[in-house]
């Protein structure tokens, strides 16, 4: 049964993700990142979310903090619609934390906007080929009444 509390995590092609790993795609022998498109949503009326955060989250040995971890892999997180540059991505550093705008006020809930949110996880050179299914993100926020 959902949680209508809960905000909840699309895929690229505007699904509901929040049960399934996410999956990324490496060519470890030269080293390469993977780049992919989610959305935050609100599904109730009646809810609105501020001090919304998204944070990415290892499960297992990878500790997700690229050139300044100990395994040389990293995740990093950005907020819009479009495709971040290489240069904007090197302006956002390994495993921190996003914030969102709040969705929805206390005047009327936000049930119609995909907020966008852009995953890069960057595999280090010399390592096998692989497809990474260790990783998610996680979600935090405040839940508010509308009309409270």
């Amino acid at each position: 049964m959902p949680d209508n509390n809960r905000l909840q995590l699309l895929n690229t092609a505007q699904e509901a993700f929040n049960s399934d790993p996410l999956r990324s795609f490496h060519n470890g022998h030269t080293g390469d990142s993977y780049e992919e498109l989610f959305y935050v949503r609100n599904q109730n009326p009646s809810k609105f979310y501020t001090g919304v955060k998204v944070a990415p989250a290892w499960k297992g040995q990878y500790d997700g903090k690229g050139e300044f971890g100990n395994t040389g892999w990293g995740v990093k997180l950005m907020f819009g619609k479009r495709r971040p540059t290489e240069q904007e991505w090197d302006l956002v550093d390994s495993g921190s934390t996003i914030q969102i705008p709040d969705i929805g006020t206390k005047e009327a809930a936000d049930t119609f906007t995909n907020h966008p949110i852009w995953v890069r996880i960057f595999c280090p050179g010399n390592e096998p080929a692989q497809i990474k299914d260790n990783m998610e993100l996680r979600i935090s926020y405040s839940v508010k009444e509308v009309g409270s």
